[in-house]
């Protein structure tokens, strides 16, 4: 019997020590979790150094004399850019015909143009109904992301007489840089995206 409880007794402290371990492993791994996060190192930048929004006086298909309000890439030869975000609306030139740009990839790369145009999303729309609609586009440099921009894309904040007649402006509402850290690129999750993109539609 003296035995049984010996045993009993080194079982139960053999299940509190990997109980503590496995609780000091998790505040250690909490606390990596939030040294990474706390880590993420972005600055300000002019919003045209990774994108050009050249003509957005106010754009609507009724007026216009573009397809859409337009936009271009800028940057070297070899960054290249993800587009996320309200990307029905968006649209590229295909040899003088204007196609969706899903057709091609959301993967697009310095000097190349694309619009954005509420039809595309949905052609028996009318402008009136069209929220506000959002665009991200980030950019990348040997696999690493390290810039990005929020553009919100709006005729008012109501149904005023702009949005009833569908004119339409794109705003930038955050140009990132990511810079790199001791000659590192920092690693930016979908999660960091995320987060930012939450705090500045805020």
């Amino acid at each position: 019997m003296v035995f049984n409880k010996i045993k009993v007794g080194r079982l139960r402290w053999g299940s509190i020590y990997v109980f503590l371990t496995l609780a000091l492993i998790g505040t250690g791994c909490s606390l990596n979790t939030e040294e990474k996060v706390k880590e993420l190192n972005a600055v300000d930048v002019p919003a045209d150094e990774i994108v050009d929004i050249s003509w957005n006086a106010g754009w609507s298909p009724a007026i216009s004399v573009t397809p859409g309000i337009l936009f271009e890439l800028r940057g070297s030869d070899d960054v290249i850019y993800e587009l996320s975000g309200d990307t029905a609306y968006l649209c590229v030139d295909a040899g003088g015909k204007l196609e969706s740009l899903s057709k091609g990839g959301n993967t697009k790369k310095s000097g190349e143009r694309f619009y954005w145009n509420y039809l595309y999303g949905d052609p028996q729309i009318q402008p009136a109904d069209v929220g506000d609609s959002w665009i991200n586009i980030i950019r990348k440099e040997e696999n690493f992301r390290t810039g990005w921009v929020l553009i919100k894309i709006s005729s008012g904040t109501d149904k005023t007489a702009e949005r009833e007649n569908g004119l339409f402006k794109a705003e930038v509402m955050a140009s990132l840089e990511f810079p790199q850290q001791d000659g590192n690129y920092q690693v930016i999750s979908d999660k960091n995206l995320l987060d930012l993109e939450a705090a500045y539609k805020k």
